[in-house]
This record gives structure tokens, sequence and C-alpha cells, in this order.
């Protein structure tokens, strides 16, 4: 069976509904309050093509890269060994989110990979509303060579066609680069799979020539009423308690990697005893085994010591938030009275 690894990646300011999109395409739940995404999560999906004595196997990893920038400082290992970009902006705010795409996140993916696919993709198309200042912020970020895709992470719309395009692409693309390499058809017998076809997954794409006559078709959406004073703060309530359980969690990290560091002097306490208890003829052989655990000890010491300063970072990141959380809440209080 061959395999064909691809890595995804899903790039974008905080609160454009990144991870909401990800489980829009696994169908996962999608939480009904935004919770901001720590560091970065990896999940998969996997497709498996079957043409008469072969069977191919597409394996997709896809990244869900927080955006928050306390939170997530740049992770070269985010942006390495890219396939697929989607590069997510807000319909509903799009002058706010749209900025950084290019010159940060995508210069970014360039930096650390070669030869990727990207997209950009506007979400919350529920949300869109049809006036001039949303279509002219669109059409000036767009260049002529850039294809956008509206989608809704909310109502799932054009998720799944947007990221099958996007391998479709690749898969187009490796048949020519790597003959030798890639079955033959191999895109021809994707499309089979997911039963579509190039036309009804290239019909999604907007582009300069053709966002005019989108943004026609875009139904005007009904004022939403804004949230109560009860709503916004039952909202601060479920926040709160994210960041809360979010710092409990990097405790037991931490916990777990000081006791594995303390097993492991324990482990090498037994270990010069055994060495001085043992007969001349099997001190060498005690010697090995010594040098042996303390270069395995030592890899695993760097990763934890890597991962404790993660840890640490994050954790003082969310006690400024939490911190800077009950000072706001408190003078609200006050001034209530």
């Amino acid at each position: 069976m061959d395999t064909i690894n691809l890595k995804l990646v899903v790039l974008g300011e905080g609160e454009v509904g990144k991870t909401s999109i990800i489980n829009a395409f696994l169908r996962k739940e999608i939480p009904m309050q935004y919770l901001p995404t720590i560091g970065s999560i990896t999940t998969k999906k996997e497709y498996v093509i079957k043409e008469n004595q072969n069977e191919v196997r597409i394996i997709l990893s896809i990244w869900d890269a927080g955006g928050q920038r306390s939170f997530n400082p740049l992770n070269p290992a985010i942006y390495a060994d890219l396939d697929i970009v989607l590069l997510v902006f807000d319909l509903s705010r799009p002058k706010e989110t749209l900025k950084n795409l290019k010159s940060e996140f995508l210069e970014n993916a360039n930096r650390y990979s070669e030869e990727i696919l990207s997209i950009l993709v506007g979400n919350k198309l529920d949300l869109l509303s049809v006036n001039d200042e949303v279509k002219e912020t669109i059409k000036s970020f767009l260049t002529k060579n850039d294809n956008l895709i509206f989608i809704s992470a909310k109502t799932s719309e054009n998720i799944t066609e947007c990221i099958e395009l996007l391998i479709y692409t690749f898969l187009r693309k490796a048949e020519i680069l790597y003959p030798d390499v890639v079955l033959t058809n191999i895109s021809q017998l994707f499309l089979k799979l997911i039963n579509k076809n190039e036309k009804q997954l290239k019909s999604r794409l907007i582009n300069l020539k053709n966002i005019d006559k989108v943004f026609q078709k875009v139904e005007p959406k009904l004022k939403v009423k804004k949230a109560t004073d009860i709503e916004k703060k039952d909202k601060d309530l479920v926040y709160y308690d994210f960041l809360k359980q979010e710092l409990n969690n990097n405790d037991i990290q931490k916990n777990e990697v000081m006791d594995r560091f303390l097993i492991n002097l324990t482990e090498l306490n037994k270990t010069i005893q055994h060495i001085k208890k043992s007969q001349s003829t099997s001190v060498e052989e005690s010697f090995i085994d010594l040098k042996d655990f303390l270069m395995n000890a030592k890899k695993e010491f760097e990763m934890n010591l890597e991962l404790m300063t993660k840890l640490n970072r994050e954790e003082f990141e969310l006690v400024k938030i939490i911190t800077k959380f009950r000072e706001e809440h408190s003078k609200l209080e006050i001034g209530a009275f």
C-alpha cells in the first residue's frame, strides 16, 4: 500500500473561526462560545483509494495554529514541510482580519516551506452583509492571481469542497512532477472517491473577475440583536472557567514532567548501586548500561526542558489574562454602585 502524507495548516488571526472550520470538516461539534486555541492542535483525516490491485492512502494532517499572539508566538514547526495552507479571515470584519494574512502568515509559510498551495478563505458567510465597504476591502486585498472561497463553519457551507479542491490540485501537481512515484491518474481516482468532478470543486472559487456577481447573490442579513448584560456575563464566566481550566491543565503537565525527572533520578541511583555491588567481570557491562541510560535520560531531559519552558510561558500569559480579567470586572462592579 502506498501512502501520500499531506500537511495542511489553517492560519489567521484569533476569532476568525479556524478551529470551527476544522471541526466542521471533520464533522465534530462546534462550541457555541469562542475559546482561544492555546499553542497548536493536530488532527488527521484519511482517504483510501483502491484501483485494481493498487491501494493508496492519503493521510491529511491538519494543524490548527492559534491566532492569539500572547499564547502563540511564531513556531517554525507549524510552518515547516507544508503542502496546503488555508489563509482564513472573517467576512464580518475583513479589514481587521485580512491585513496580516500575506505579510505575516503566508510569508512565514513560504519562508519555512517550498511549493505550497494556498487559498484565501472568507469564513462566516452566514454573517456577511452586503455593503460597499466590505466588498471594496476584499477587492483591494486580492490580486489577479488570488483565488478566494467564501465558507461558513456554522453551516458547513463550502468547507469540504474547499479542502478537497486543494487535495485534488496537489495530486494533479504530483502527477506532473513525480510521474514515477504517484499512481497514474491519482487525481481522477480521488474525484471518483469523493464523488465530485473538477467543475463542481472549482465552482466555489471567487476572484477579481467574478466577485461582483458573487456579492449580487448574497442575501441581506438581519441585524443581530446585541447581547444583553446577562448574556455577556454568562459568556464571560465561560471564558473565565476556560482560562482557569487551561491553567490547571498547565500545572498537571508540569507536574508530570517533574515526576518523570524524579523517576529518572531514582533509576539512576539504582543503577549506580547495582554497579557498586557487581562483580568485576560485570562492571564493564554495567558502565555500558549506565552510559546508555544517561544518554537516553539526557535526550528526555532536553525534550522536557523545552516543554517546561513552553508551559511556563503559557502559564505566565494565562496569569496575566486572568489578572486583567479580574481587574476589569472589579472596576465594572464598582462602577455599578
